[in-house]
């Protein structure tokens, strides 16, 4: 990352590590930038081949670009150069089918900036947050780190 001169911020992806909240998974995220004065955060999420993430709900305007592959939910898929606009309130399963991967950069903006990102719905009919916070944690952790801190937070 780099600073310009009137403020403005240049990423490199390359600059960015790819994190994982699980061990091993090939789905992956590469933060590039949060703004907690703005409530948002922009990164990369990598959709591994045939993977179902978490059933979740935005708690914050969602824009999601297809830089590569496609991906899908609720019977809408998203190819290469598509779009997704996904308001607060939606609530919906991304994935990947029939062999695809997807590289997909997005940009979430808290409502009310009050942090709130994400609502994960949890097999046990429970629900986890994946906040700002979070975020801002894969922003200065390495992998390895923020996968120890995730563990220890579930504790």
């Amino acid at each position: 990352m780099t600073q310009l001169m009137d403020g403005s911020f240049r990423y490199a992806m390359a600059d960015r590590p790819w994190h994982s909240f699980e061990e091993g998974s090939d789905d992956l995220m590469k933060v590039l930038h949060v703004d907690e004065e703005l409530g948002q955060v922009v990164f990369v999420q990598r959709f591994g081949r045939d993977t179902t993430h978490m059933r979740h709900t935005h708690h914050c305007t969602a824009v999601a670009y297809t830089l590569s592959g496609c991906w899908e939910y609720d019977g809408d898929k998203f190819p290469t150069g598509v779009v997704a606009f996904e308001p607060p309130g939606s609530t919906h399963t991304a994935m990947t089918r029939d062999g695809n991967v997807a590289d997909v950069l997005v940009v979430l903006t808290s409502q009310q900036n009050n942090g709130r990102l994400l609502e994960l719905h949890l097999e046990d009919g429970t629900s986890a947050e994946l906040d700002i916070g979070i975020f801002q944690m894969m922003m200065t952790t390495s992998p390895a780190e923020f996968l120890s801190a995730m563990a220890e937070r579930e504790k």
